[in-house]
């Protein structure tokens, strides 16, 4: 062996090892907390799509319902026109839609923002009329609201949850029951917000924004 080969660091080595054990110290810190921060918000992102994912099916296309003698209510996607005279939608304002459904059910879906921060929607059958007669309701499932707090809220303040438009693909404001105004709807956007928290992400929590189109249906 050749015992005049040096054995260590050279100096440029060691300035080159502290420099990067210097990056790899400052960067850890941030690293750690940004991945704890993802743990957290991981399984509360899961919770919001699924009861975003939820609502959104069961306005649009229905499911099981809790009122009594119904096992399952139609959603928007089966409101169906049955004459001149009984339109698809017997009621259309802001925050509440009511319509007739092909299997002649006749449901009302009602979202309400009487708690602030606890905006709840609800589901009903009644008899189409106006104004309309109130009966038993249900509040549309929540899977994952218990467990994490899952909120639903309005896209912003003031702003419609049911938006309507006519043939041309102009929206109006919503008609309420007024026959003609409700006969020149042709499709309908739901919009809501379902979130934990604040919904910001620094703060660990989720929030998704959910918007449908559905087309009415005119034989």
């Amino acid at each position: 062996m050749d015992s005049s080969v040096p054995y260590g660091f050279t100096l440029v080595e060691l300035v080159i090892v502290m420099v990067i054990t210097g990056i790899v110290a400052l960067i850890a810190p941030a690293l750690l907390f940004h991945g704890v921060k993802t743990m957290v918000f991981l399984p509360r992102a899961v919770a919001v799509n699924q009861v975003a994912a939820d609502i959104q099916h069961h306005i649009v296309e229905g499911g099981f319902s809790t009122l009594a003698g119904q096992s399952v209510l139609r959603g928007l996607r089966f409101a169906v026109r049955r004459s001149v005279t009984e339109p698809a939608l017997w009621l259309a304002e802001d925050d509440r839609i009511g319509f007739r459904a092909s299997d002649g059910q006749s449901v009302v879906i009602r979202w309400d923002a009487s708690v602030v921060n606890q905006e709840v929607i609800w589901r009903s059958l009644t008899t189409p009329a106006c104004p309309p007669t109130m009966g038993t309701e249900e509040v549309l499932p929540y899977d994952a609201q218990a467990e994490w707090d899952v909120r639903v809220l309005r896209i912003a303040p003031a702003t419609p949850v049911f938006r309507y438009y006519n043939q041309s693909g102009t929206q109006m404001a919503a008609p309420g029951c007024s026959l003609g105004g409700i006969t020149t709807i042709r499709q309908m956007e739901i919009a809501f917000i379902a979130q934990t928290g604040n919904g910001v992400f620094d703060d660990g929590h989720a929030r998704q924004a959910v918007t449908s189109s559905v087309a009415i249906r005119v034989p």
